[in-house]
């Protein structure tokens, strides 16, 4: 959702409505006004910067330790093109002298409402961190762990062009979540996490929270919406009766897994043993996954009690 609240011509409050029958857009209702908040994607500029051999990563001063990325900065009004922009940027950032070697393509990044303009840059100099970094890496491009999104696709799709196979990405932050269990690359499991390693999930790459933990819990986090929105994420909130699971709760969590299709979910409860349930019924009776198979990973969290193992069966039963 976008951050502008008021007109930037006549400061009239904006409200959101439908544009020439398009989709739903911030706009000025003043009379004889007419803005319209389009909210396009920002361009961005990213260097797979390679210097003396290896690939140079950086984090910057607002990440968490061990989180290190591509240099990236936005396309500025007076770069005459994106490759001056991102030559730019490593100078500015790195305090290295480069050269486009490869425009590696372009990609996007929604969560941030970005678009990703990617390239290889070969530099020369002596490293000087900008001041907006904290520290860099020096990796050999084989044994580069592209995150599964934004720049972490063009590091990867450069990588794939040399013959380089991309090592599995660890996010030591997400894996630290309490019961933290990655089902395939689209979902993934947990327990609660608290505030800030919403970070960490927002960094694995997921868009998209789903939340099965009633407010009312011991577990539960202050105001988690606000911690998920916080990091661009999107949310739902499904609560779960640990002693009364329902049918209905089910019925609308496979509504908002069919809505969130195409996206990257994290599901989280207290623990997460109501979401392995939630998750082993979904797959098997939606996603048509043998039982035997997506059991694995319920037992991996734990073996349900009698509650939720009739819950389980009367679900099964009803597709029966």
């Amino acid at each position: 959702m976008s951050a502008f609240k008021f007109c930037p011509r006549c400061a009239t409050p904006l409200e959101t409505g439908a544009v020439d029958d398009g989709p739903p857009r911030r706009r000025c209702p003043a009379p004889g006004c007419g803005f319209v908040h389009w909210d396009n994607p920002v361009p961005v500029v990213a260097a797979i910067v390679e210097h003396e051999g290896d690939i140079i990563l950086a984090r910057n001063a607002m990440w968490p330790p061990k989180m290190f990325a591509l240099i990236t900065g936005f396309l500025e009004k007076d770069d005459p093109h994106p490759e001056s922009g991102v030559l730019r940027e490593v100078e500015e950032e790195l305090g290295l002298q480069g050269k486009v070697a490869e425009f590696v393509g372009h990609y996007p990044f929604e969560r941030m409402n970005q678009v990703i303009i990617a390239y290889h840059v070969v530099a020369t100099g002596e490293i000087k961190l900008g001041a907006e970094l904290v520290e860099y890496r020096r990796v050999p491009p084989a044994q580069l762990r592209p995150w599964p999104a934004a720049t972490g696709l063009a590091l990867r799709d450069w990588m794939l062009r040399r013959g380089l196979e991309p090592q599995p990405y660890e996010n030591e932050a997400l894996r630290s979540i309490r019961d933290f269990h990655p089902i395939d690359l689209t979902l993934a499991t947990a327990g609660q996490p608290t505030a800030e390693q919403f970070f960490a999930v927002r960094a694995g790459g997921y868009q998209t929270v789903i939340n099965l933990l009633p407010e009312t819990s011991p577990s539960a986090i202050p105001d988690e919406r606000a911690a998920v929105a916080a990091q661009g994420l999107r949310y739902h909130h499904i609560p779960v009766e640990w002693e009364a699971p329902a049918k209905a709760d089910f019925e609308r969590f496979c509504q908002v897994m069919e809505a969130e299709r195409g996206r990257r979910v994290f599901v989280h409860c207290a623990a997460n043993k109501r979401v392995s349930a939630f998750v082993f019924l979904y797959r098997v009776l939606k996603q048509g996954v043998p039982p035997l198979r997506a059991q694995e990973d319920i037992l991996r969290i734990w073996q349900p009690d009698a509650v939720w193992t009739r819950f389980i069966e009367e679900r099964l039963g009803d597709a029966a």
